[in-house]
């Protein structure tokens, strides 16, 4: 990636924008999960198990969704569960390659750091993927399918949560530096 003035304070402001929008419309509008659980009174989706399912559990989990809520998944929620993991993984992307490019001056390649978010996204669509063929084939048991859906729902959750936990690591040093930077302007000066 030679031109790096795509990573900048803009565009990951512009990132986490869309990511808050996507957000709000895969969990709290009329096209996301709110409305699923009102349909299935509470029941929720295979890609909230954030540490996996056994086959058994991904068909209890679709069965409790009933007819209408696997009707409504497909229907609704899948669409927006493609442009969602590309909101988030470019706001990750894009924000962990800002981090190191601030706190890792001599890495060569910062964009690599950033590419644990897009390893998320990629999971995600993966993940998705392996749900919407559970879904397509029901009451069909596609145990191959279901195992792997498990698995990338495990990587997903993995590296949102080595994403999120490095752009926090990553902020509280940028903060750290800054005070100190600012302690020892401050000390000298005196």
């Amino acid at each position: 990636m030679k031109n790096t003035a795509f990573f900048n304070m803009y565009s990951a402001i512009a990132a986490f924008f869309l990511f808050m929008i996507m957000s709000i419309l895969i969990n709290n509008s009329p096209y996301g999960l709110a409305k699923l659980k009102q349909i299935t009174d509470g029941h929720s989706i295979l890609d909230m198990e954030l540490k996996g399912y056994s086959v058994e559990k991904a068909y209890e989990i679709l069965d409790n969704l009933g007819e209408e809520g696997r009707a409504f998944h497909l229907r609704t929620i899948a669409p927006l569960d493609f442009p969602f993991p590309l909101a988030y993984g470019m706001f990750y992307f894009i924000t962990l390659t800002l981090i190191a490019k601030s706190l890792l001056k001599k890495m060569p390649k910062p964009w690599l750091l950033g590419c644990t978010g897009l390893l998320a996204a990629l999971f995600d669509w993966l993940e998705n993927i392996m749900i919407i063929s559970l879904l397509k084939h029901y009451p069909d048991k596609l145990i191959n399918v279901a195992k792997t859906a498990s698995v990338f729902t495990q990587l997903k959750s993995f590296f949102i949560l080595t994403s999120m936990g490095l752009i926090l690591l990553g902020l509280v040093m940028l903060l750290l530096k800054k005070l100190l930077l600012k302690f020892s302007c401050h000390t000298f000066n005196l």
